[in-house]
């Protein structure tokens, strides 16, 4: 983001000019965050993945502790879904002013000002802080955003219900486990044939390629799109041969279109998750800690946790959109 821009936005209180973009610069990225903190008015949605949890809880106390005295001098209202684990239990019970609920398995972070801005952080491996920013004060993106976030605390565990379940080691989900190459492959394949409305695919580039031309999932999905069903899918970087079969597919067909994003300004990803008409999901992580076997699926239909994922594809879904239509 350029000087005069940022300038702009931190003396208008982040309302005009009306900005999408990935900010960089670490003096911005500080200043943001500052910035946030002292023109709040109403108050913050968040949703806080681990790296975001650590950073809050670990780097940034001054301005825990400045948002702890402007919750009662401005009567905010903070939300927070987070997961709560046995890990981080008593920190998150050590917050005392903020609404907080649970939810598992939270890949991601965003932040609400006021329903007026919207910020991702964005965490390059390892690092216990981040190093870019998404920013945007587009009144369509955070509409969407906002309507996401709404539903995803509408989902969400109250903190002391949570408390509760891990005391009884209750709430814990039930998943199908596959260790064998050949064995996830064809659990995609199995999954796409049942599917009927909506195919989901959010990926590491990597870990898609393992798989898509193995045993031509592309012939799958063109069944699929004769099926009328709708497919999106999302990597996080661009890749040629991907670009060309989609293309080729969409030219052959008369009905629905492959959707097809990048994410590569946003984070990168080491999972592939694969949504099926909102009611069955398979989870493929590369664990870098194994060679043998290096990738390892999970398979679902607990309906809670898959409808929350589809909201975080969304999510995703719109901001690298909102990216695109400003440039």
């Amino acid at each position: 983001m350029d000087d005069s821009t940022y300038q702009q936005l931190r003396k208008s209180k982040f309302y005009h000019p009306e900005v999408t973009e990935v900010i960089y610069d670490v003096d911005q990225l500080e200043g943001m965050i500052a910035g946030a903190i002292n023109v709040v008015e109403k108050g913050f949605d968040m949703v806080w993945d681990k790296m975001m949890f650590n950073f809050h809880f670990n780097l940034l106390h001054e301005g825990y502790e400045a948002m702890e005295r402007l919750i009662d001098e401005k009567n905010l209202k903070i939300r927070l879904i987070v997961e709560a684990v046995p890990e981080n239990i008593e920190q998150i019970k050590s917050i005392p002013n903020y609404e907080i609920r649970h939810l598992d398995d939270i890949r991601s972070n965003f932040g609400i000002l006021d329903n007026r801005a919207y910020v991702v952080s964005i965490f390059h491996k390892g690092s216990p802080k981040p190093q870019q920013v998404f920013f945007s004060n587009s009144r369509a993106l955070i509409d969407k955003q906002q309507a996401l976030f709404d539903q995803l605390w509408e989902i969400a565990i109250p903190l002391e219900k949570r408390i509760k379940q891990l005391e009884t080691h209750e709430g814990s989900r039930s998943d199908r486990i596959i260790l064998n190459s050949d064995e996830i492959e064809d659990e995609i394949i199995s999954l796409i044939n049942k599917c009927n409305r909506e195919l989901i695919i959010f990926s590491s580039i990597h870990i898609f390629k393992h798989f898509i031309y193995s045993k031509n999932i592309w012939k799958y999905c063109s069944i699929l799109l004769a099926r009328n069903a709708r497919i999106k899918i999302l990597v996080d970087s661009f890749d040629p041969d991907l670009l060309y079969n989609v293309q080729l597919i969409n030219q052959k067909t008369k009905g629905n279109l492959i959707q097809l994003e990048y994410s590569a300004k946003l984070e990168s990803l080491n999972e592939c998750l694969i949504i099926i008409d909102g009611s069955q999901l398979l989870r493929i992580i590369h664990d870098h800690r194994n060679i043998h076997p290096p990738l390892i699926a999970s398979s679902t239909s607990d309906r809670n946790y898959v409808l929350v994922q589809e909201i975080l594809f969304e999510k995703y879904w719109n901001e690298i959109n909102n990216l695109t239509m400003f440039g």
